[in-house]
């Protein structure tokens, strides 16, 4: 409904499902558990699931901490978070619309990206290690990232040619000059 979560009743919403209220109130008890069933349990769930799909695919093999390794497990994470963007966009963005009148739901929200933030920066951390990069913030780097991959995906109609000149145009910003030297011998 256009008026939000605070500006539509648990009336409007039987009326335009073609259902009576009674029947509204009796499955769901409220205009908020009809919220939470619809919109608020599916996100949370799909945000878990994602989180852990984040984890399989920022995972690397013990020992394999180079520096195109970090990129390309964070750039594994950052597609399949564009893709999840972009297919669930309407829920996602009422969900995050709506998070003020549930601030519980929000501190979820928050904890999940802080521990996927977390977790990514480590990997990323690897890279400021190795010589060829200049020290950067890679929890800045990450957030920027990740900002990108989800305008991408609101956006850009061919989110992986985005993503990939976004991470590389990143990664030419944070080599120092010996490592820009060698990735543009390499070609990039």
């Amino acid at each position: 409904m256009r008026g939000g979560y605070r500006g539509t009743t648990a009336l409007e919403i039987s009326r335009k499902a073609g259902v009576s209220e009674k029947l509204v109130l009796k499955h769901f008890g409220s205009k908020e558990g009809l919220f939470r069933a619809a919109v608020i349990e599916p996100m949370l769930d799909l945000m878990i699931a994602a989180n852990e799909d984040a984890r399989a695919r920022l995972a690397g093999a013990p020992g394999d901490d180079s520096p195109e390794k970090a990129f390309q497990r964070v750039h594994r994470f950052l597609t399949m978070w564009a893709a999840l963007v972009r297919e669930q966009a309407p829920l996602l963005l009422t969900f995050l619309t709506e998070m003020r009148e549930f601030p519980e739901v929000a501190r979820q929200l928050f904890d999940l990206f802080e521990q996927q933030v977390r977790e990514s920066t480590e990997i990323l951390s690897v890279v400021i290690q190795h010589e060829a990069f200049r020290r950067f913030d890679p929890r800045v780097a990450f957030l920027s990232a990740l900002g990108a991959a989800t305008v991408a995906a609101l956006t850009s109609d061919d989110v992986e040619a985005f993503l990939d000149e976004y991470l590389k145009l990143t990664l030419l910003g944070v080599l120092s000059d010996a490592g820009r030297a060698a990735a543009h011998a390499e070609g990039l």
